[in-house]
């Protein structure tokens, strides 16, 4: 668009009226030309930290506006390069359109396990009519073609992920036990069916506390039970929040022959 490969990218595909943008940070505040950009939409962060490429999947009304607020993930000094965004100039992507796309494109890019993930939470996935999630499917598909056009191979399967069952760790506590599958990125899954400690200790920290209040708000939580399979960043974050405590999840998440992942991964 501006005459450079550094510069904002357009990307399109015959008879399809999506339309896909790739604007780098340094840009986004110069986008009066594209009023797209202000309409509800799906995108993508991309950025790189310490040597380990990361993505953040969102969703907004107002695109570029969401873009332009903080994100959770950057409070932490991380720091995205380039946004994707998926919008539609006929405005047919209303608001249960994206959170489903948005859900989808999460699940995506969790299984493919080719970049770090630092979506804190799992996207709620929204109720669609078949024939709207048939329309959806092109779009998904037609925005997997041109990604990797646009430098990200976010959809692809990292060549490590292995095909074969994840390994399986338990965690046992106070009123709570669970059973997850680790990931090659030190992510792990909590599996639907794990139970959740209803119960907070003076040492949960704040951020533990907003993650079990957002998970029993979205309902993936009910009756201190998972309902779904829940991804979560770290161990200790994923054993924090199930227990209501701050703990160290090395410790605590046990593989099948009872030793701790911190016992078993040591040197």
């Amino acid at each position: 668009m501006d005459g450079t490969a550094s510069g904002r990218w357009q990307a399109s595909i015959s008879q399809w009226s999506g339309l896909v943008y790739k604007i780098p940070r340094a840009c986004l505040k110069e986008t009066e030309d594209i009023p797209e950009l202000n309409t509800p939409g799906v995108y993508f962060l991309f950025g790189n930290e310490c040597g380990q490429k990361f993505v953040y999947v969102g969703e907004a009304d107002n695109v570029q506006k969401r873009i332009l607020q903080p994100h959770l993930f950057e409070k932490n000094g991380s720091q995205w390069d380039d946004a994707v965004i998926y919008v539609t100039p006929d405005g047919s992507l209303e608001k249960g359109r994206v959170k489903y796309l948005e859900h989808y494109f999460y699940k995506q890019v969790c299984d493919c396990a080719r970049y770090i993930v630092k979506n804190g939470n799992t996207p709620t996935k929204s109720p669609v009519r078949r024939e709207v999630r048939d329309s959806l499917m092109t779009a998904v598909e037609n925005i997997k073609l041109i990604m990797p056009t646009l430098g990200y191979k976010v959809f692809e399967p990292s060549k490590s992920a292995d095909p074969s069952p994840k390994i399986m760790l338990h965690l046992a506590g106070k009123k709570a036990s669970a059973e997850g599958y680790l990931n090659a990125d030190g992510s792990i899954i909590v599996r639907k069916g794990s139970t959740f400690c209803l119960t907070e200790t003076n040492s949960c920290k704040k951020y533990l506390k907003e993650r079990r209040a957002e998970l029993i708000k979205q309902k993936q939580v009910v009756n201190g039970e998972f309902v779904e399979d829940i991804r979560f960043t770290s161990l200790s974050t994923a054993a924090g929040c199930i227990l209501g405590a701050s703990v160290n999840g090395k410790d605590l998440w046990l593989y099948p022959d009872g030793k701790s992942f911190k016992k078993k991964n040591s040197l």
